[in-house]
């Protein structure tokens, strides 16, 4: 499904993302794989995403996307259109391999069991000689 996005009265195709997408959007700044709370630098992201969809310089896309803004236009038209291609690509947030859960094995269990005992008839001990 082609998705668009109107920018300074003109229509652009926002062709589908793939891994060389998130590489050259990677070479021009934008880590999509590595964004979070932390991290986001979301102007960076929409105006690398903008250069791409553009087919041009950062910069120039910065220029569009300031023309955009003081023509009437905002900003959340153009993350809705990012957040989509990325949903629709398979590397949102959502989407990310998440680490798996270390498995305790037992005997680990029973060293944390046996470091609270310690620890607690440690703290009783304590509190009867006070």
């Amino acid at each position: 499904m082609n998705s668009y996005v109107t920018i300074n009265g003109k229509k652009y195709e926002v062709p589908q993302m793939d891994f060389n997408t998130v590489v050259e959007l990677e070479e021009n700044g934008v880590s999509l794989l590595a964004m979070n709370e932390d991290n986001p630098k979301i102007a960076t992201m929409l105006r690398a995403f903008v250069a791409w969809i553009m087919n041009t310089s950062a910069k120039k896309a910065g220029q569009e996307i300031q023309k955009h803004l003081m023509n009437g236009g905002n900003l959340v038209d153009l993350i809705t259109v990012l957040t989509e291609a990325l949903e629709s690509s398979g590397f949102s947030n959502g989407s990310r391999p998440q680490p798996s859960k270390v498995e305790r094995l037992p005997q680990d269990h029973q060293k944390g069991q046996k470091n609270k005992n310690r620890s607690h008839e440690k703290n009783t001990s304590q509190s009867q000689t006070s």
